[in-house]
């Protein structure tokens, strides 16, 4: 088999299949590859958070990124929701970080200077939520990943997007051009362009380079409980732990983050820090039913921010990965960025910050 298309993305999670839904809608000839089921990986893990103020630490480019894509949600799941007719369990559900020590509290009043749309909990009203004082962000909130995932690949589809599941993909270059995929099933190519939006597999996929897209996955263990009634109305934060309450009555408790190559297994370790998350947040256990614990591999990369770009020396490569544990939040801005690229037209934001040659300048150095 050998068949040409304008555009290939690789790897059907949140980023890669929002991404080619984009391309096909103002393009056209889109391919979507994907070795495993679509959003099987990091994204059917994922918690479905959308949280800058959970994830930004400093007024910089990052939390710029964190919330431009926060604002883009809403409007993208309705259009996504109207297209194929299904909900994707988007809901703005609120946030609440807490300080749960003196310290955090001097931390945590800073933040109220430089994010949108907060406003300061003091510790009567943070006490509920177990803490000494919090922020509260009213617009943030969550979604179901797989839920979201499906709902863009059927949205691909129907606008006409070729899907290539089971297959995993190995980029083909030529001439300092990348020029397509070989799939088990044969070659084809990418006669404009190719999206590298594959995660923490993102790796492997160019694993035969001589400097292979550096992430590397972190493992994450989250734990599922189910509820005689809801505990709590929003979301909360302590640092990077955190309890999500679902509409359906389930609480979401995360995360662990360990680096376990791709192993994927739930851990004896993993459980007893979870167990340890929900002594924190002062949760009666009585209360809590335990209904499945998990793991996903997040892409993390040297410096713990997105690759977002143009990879240097190869024309018509781009890379779309690295999001961490903010993959399903940067979806919106990530795939509205793939689009400006194909159409040559102004970036939604500068994203020079996030741009390969940062790292590959960085290990350039390394490497003397």
């Amino acid at each position: 088999m050998s068949k040409h298309y304008d555009w290939i993305v690789v790897g059907a999670g949140v980023i890669g299949s929002i991404s080619a839904w984009r391309l096909q809608q103002r393009l056209g000839r889109v391919a979507l590859v994907e070795a495993d089921e679509p959003g099987g990986k990091a994204t059917g893990a994922a918690a479905g958070i959308l949280s800058p103020s959970a994830e930004a630490v400093d007024a910089g480019p990052f939390t710029t990124l964190l919330q431009a894509s926060r604002k883009r949600y809403p409007a993208m799941v309705e259009e996504l929701q109207d297209a194929v007719g299904m909900d994707v369990g988007y809901h703005p559900s609120g946030v609440v970080q807490i300080a749960a020590a003196p310290d955090e509290v001097s931390t945590l009043r800073k933040r109220l200077a430089w994010l949108d749309g907060v406003t300061w909990m003091d510790e009567s009203d943070a006490r509920p939520f177990g803490g000494l004082a919090a922020i509260y962000a009213a617009q943030e909130g969550q979604v179901h990943p797989p839920l979201l995932v499906k709902a863009a690949v059927k949205a691909g589809i129907a606008a006409g997007v070729e899907p290539y599941f089971g297959q995993p993909a190995r980029l083909l270059l030529e001439h300092g051009r990348a020029v397509g995929v070989s799939l088990p099933s044969g070659t084809i190519y990418a006669d404009a362009g190719l999206i590298v939006a594959a995660g923490a597999w993102s790796s492997i996929v160019t694993a035969h380079w001589s400097a292979p897209i550096p992430v590397e996955p972190i493992r994450g263990q989250i734990v599922s409980f189910a509820t005689d009634r809801p505990l709590m109305p929003h979301i909360v934060f302590h640092g990077h732990q955190y309890l999500v309450p679902k509409r359906d009555g389930r609480l979401i408790v995360g995360a662990t983050e360990d680096r376990a190559g791709f192993d994927a297994r739930v851990t004896a370790s993993g459980m007893v820090h979870l167990a340890q998350v929900v002594e924190g947040f002062n949760l009666s256990r009585d209360r809590l039913y335990l209904e499945r614990v998990w793991a996903g591999l997040r892409p993390k990369t040297p410096d713990g921010l997105p690759i977002l770009g143009p990879w240097p020396g190869l024309a018509g490569l781009y890379v779309a990965t690295g999001h961490y544990r903010n993959g399903v939040l940067l979806s919106a801005v990530t795939a509205d960025a793939v689009l400006a690229w194909a159409q040559g037209e102004p970036l939604p934001l500068d994203l020079a910050p996030f741009r390969p040659e940062r790292l590959l300048a960085v290990r350039s150095a390394d490497n003397g």
